[in-house]
């Protein structure tokens, strides 16, 4: 009598192969939903950060146009703008794209982002 409360016992102390896969199942759509929104983050942090050195860029071409008392029809190349800028380097674009600096009166573009304003949105030009 004994044995058969044991053996009895050790039958209900486990879980089931379908309560496993209902587990697992649920694990994987939870990931898959994370997945998608770090991607979205990724993609905007990128975006962000290609506005951001479009600005830098925009912001020493003016410096560079009053110091070198420049025209609107000028266009500054990277060396004249690297020591304006930051660590003395011009930025990358973090999707890799090439940024083209433009003259005076017009804003500078990335390859991959286009002419962007500091939130992201395509700049009115």
């Amino acid at each position: 009598m004994k044995i058969t409360n044991v053996a009895k016992n050790l039958r209900t102390a486990g879980f089931t192969l379908v309560e496993i896969m209902v587990v697992v199942a649920i694990i994987g759509m939870l990931m898959s939903v994370a997945v998608v929104g770090i991607s979205h983050a990724i993609k905007s942090a990128k975006a962000q950060t290609c506005a951001m050195n479009v600005e830098a860029i925009e912001g020493a071409k003016q410096i560079w146009m009053l110091e070198a008392r420049k025209g609107d029809n000028d266009v500054a190349s990277e060396d004249d703008l690297k020591p304006i800028l930051k660590g003395n380097v011009f930025p990358t674009c973090p999707a890799g794209g090439t940024y083209t600096i433009n003259a005076n009166n017009t804003r500078a573009t990335c390859s991959v982002h286009g002419a962007t304003a500091p939130n992201g949105a395509p700049a009115a030009q």
